[in-house]
């Protein structure tokens, strides 16, 4: 059985479970959907049992972006902010840069100022292709209260295992982690495949995507399960290998060489490189080493999908591109995860102190 059939009564007790522990839905609010034309079907029957859970339900669908970290294209931000505020946008001469990722801090408090007080849903789902994780979009979204769970690459095996995780436990490890990055300076990664990377982290904030998405303005992954954190651009040094790209198994070993917080060459995967390449190409920022993530979810288990493969327990991943919508400073119109399999991962505190996270592929906090 599949996540199309309605009668999977596994499926629907899983979202169940997702409308009362992972969103805590309440009767007296607003849903909004949003699903490419991807994952149309999943956010068909995801609307289907949530809508019961919520005052009004709605389920909008949009034709993919062709990329994670691109920002949505208007017809959503119409149906999240209302045709009103998107004219505003406009007219200030804002929304085109919105969408082009060309605009500054500045720039963002103006389109803040700009939506204040506009009436938004309590409780976002994207679930797409291509993630709108990394994008003003969400932030705003988050920034004016709203609960967002973002599920790029979701596909229905998810239901049976990383979305069966024990979300208390799954929250024990991601904060326990989340603490340790924010209280650190620097970060080493080794494995026996060749990964040995160092990163600056000092003054930046661990995050933690718990699974739990119940208060005002939090945001995460479903399926959830990791800490993360944004390295200080221009610190990362070294070598990370991976034998995965973000949906399926490499030929062979890709290896990224880094200098200065950019990936400078990639080796390996023949097909992974040259996508690579065209996309490094497009911009000088999209080479950026963004984010640093340590996998917390006992129940996720498949590498061929990055929305699963970087949750799982004992794994870290390195992203490249986007890191401007959780701590760093790099806008980028990519952002894209690569894990690095049985990792030791030690960071050293602001103390002096070192501390392993995980040790030859075991989380030990």
């Amino acid at each position: 059985m599949g996540v199309a059939d309605f009668k999977d009564g596994e499926v629907d007790a899983a979202l169940k479970k997702l409308a009362e522990e992972n969103l805590c839905l309440k009767s007296g609010e607003k849903l909004l959907i949003i699903t490419d034309t991807e994952k149309a079907s999943i956010g068909c029957r995801m609307f289907n049992v949530l809508k019961d859970y919520v005052l009004k339900a709605v389920h909008f669908t949009y034709l993919p972006t062709g990329r994670h970290g691109i920002e949505p294209p208007e017809d959503v931000w119409i149906a999240t902010f209302g045709k009103k505020a998107v004219e505003k946008l406009k007219s200030a001469g804002l929304f085109e840069k919105v969408l082009k990722k060309a605009i500054g801090d500045k720039e963002e408090e103006e389109i803040v100022k700009i939506l204040e007080g506009t009436p938004i849903p309590e409780v976002l789902v994207a679930v797409n292709r291509d993630s709108v994780s990394h994008t003003l979009f969400r932030k705003l979204c988050n920034r004016f209260g709203s609960r967002f769970a973002s599920m790029p690459l979701f596909e229905e095996f998810m239901f049976y295992t990383s979305m069966q995780a024990d979300w208390k436990e799954v929250e024990r490890r991601s904060v326990a982690a989340a603490e340790i990055l924010s209280s650190g300076k620097k970060v080493r990664i080794v494995s026996d495949a060749g990964t040995d990377l160092v990163m600056d982290i000092a003054g930046r904030e661990g995050i933690a995507d718990t699974g739990r998405i119940c208060s005002p303005g939090n945001f995460g992954n479903l399926p959830a399960g990791e800490a993360f954190i944004a390295p200080v651009e221009g610190s990362a040094e070294g070598v990370f290998v991976t034998n995965w790209a973000p949906d399926r198994k490499l030929e062979e070993p890709a290896k990224f060489f880094v200098e200065n917080g950019r990936v400078v060459a990639v080796s390996g995967d023949k097909k992974l490189v040259e996508y690579l390449n065209a996309i490094f190409e497009r911009g000088e920022e999209n080479r950026n080493v963004a984010e640093l993530g340590i996998g917390t979810n006992e129940a996720a288990v498949r590498f061929d999908n990055i929305l699963e493969g970087e949750k799982i327990l004992g794994t870290c991943h390195i992203a490249v591109g986007d890191n401007s919508a959780f701590g760093g400073n790099v806008r980028a119109n990519v952002h894209i995860d690569f894990i690095v399999e049985k990792p030791t991962l030690v960071v050293e505190l602001n103390s002096g102190e070192e501390k392993t996270v995980i040790d030859s592929g075991k989380f030990v906090l």
